[in-house]
């Protein structure tokens, strides 16, 4: 089901509303330093994709040459439709009102934390994002802030495509503060509240690991090989996946 756009106008409002008035941002005047140093990361990190916060930073609006590439749409189609509401709508569906969680959850979490702050403090957001071609990729969203030398902070985005190199596993928000070293100190993943397993769901999801047909389940069990079908088919729904691969790196 897509997001409904009046609630995630709400959560918009709230961070913008809590930025405005407690939050000095990096200004019109700090366009060209930005860009020097972001032009100079994407160097060193080129698998990785930099983004301003638009919505923080209208005057100050930065997306790296390499951000299509990872995404999977033009730097024109990007740089239009760079609203909070249109990247929502390329969020998997299933992964949307999960995500929209993980947000509020950054929210009240860094509301918590003086402004002066933010700058030792990096959320990490999991998700799957849809591409131009209709694919959907494992996207790792890490946001952070800079402070430009006390004359406000700055908010960006550093993106990255993580389908080649790990199973996903659900949507999820990683906390971490920078101490010496980034330490993670705080982790919600919204579908661990509503997908928990029951014994005999654990019971042939144990089963399916272990290699074994639907016939020899069904045996073990003792049940009906049409059972364990149904059980199956029950949990490619409550999991939202489409095969077993899936619903095992989901119940990981």
């Amino acid at each position: 089901m897509m997001m409904r756009e009046g609630m995630l106008q709400r959560t918009t409002e709230r961070v913008t509303s809590y930025i405005q008035q407690y939050v000095t941002l990096a200004g019109a005047e700090k366009r060209e330093e930005v860009f020097r140093l972001f032009d100079n990361m994407q160097h060193f990190f080129p698998h990785w994709g930099i983004m301003t916060c638009q919505h923080m930073h209208p005057d100050i609006l930065y997306m790296s040459d390499n951000c299509p590439y990872i995404l999977g749409h033009s730097y024109e189609y990007l740089d239009k439709n760079n609203s909070i509401h249109k990247y929502f709508d390329h969020v998997h569906e299933a992964d949307q009102a999960d995500l929209h969680s993980c947000f509020a959850f950054q929210h009240d979490y860094l509301q918590a934390i003086l402004p002066e702050q933010h700058q030792y403090y990096r959320s990490v957001f999991h998700y799957r994002f849809k591409t131009a071609d209709g694919q959907s990729i494992y996207l790792q969203d890490e946001k952070a802030v800079l402070n430009l030398n006390g004359e406000g902070n700055l908010y960006y985005y550093l993106v990255r495509d993580v389908t080649a190199e790990k199973a996903f596993n659900g949507v999820k928000i990683e906390l971490y503060r920078h101490e010496h070293t980034l330490k993670k100190i705080n982790e919600y993943k919204p579908s661990a509240r509503h997908s928990r397993l029951s014994k005999r769901e654990g019971e042939l999801v144990t089963l399916i690991k272990q290699g074994l047909s639907t016939k020899e389940i069904a045996w073990y069990l003792k049940i009906s090989h049409h059972t364990v079908r149904n059980i199956k088919s029950k949990l490619f729904e409550k999991y939202k996946v489409n095969n077993t691969v899936e619903l095992l790196n989901m119940t990981a």
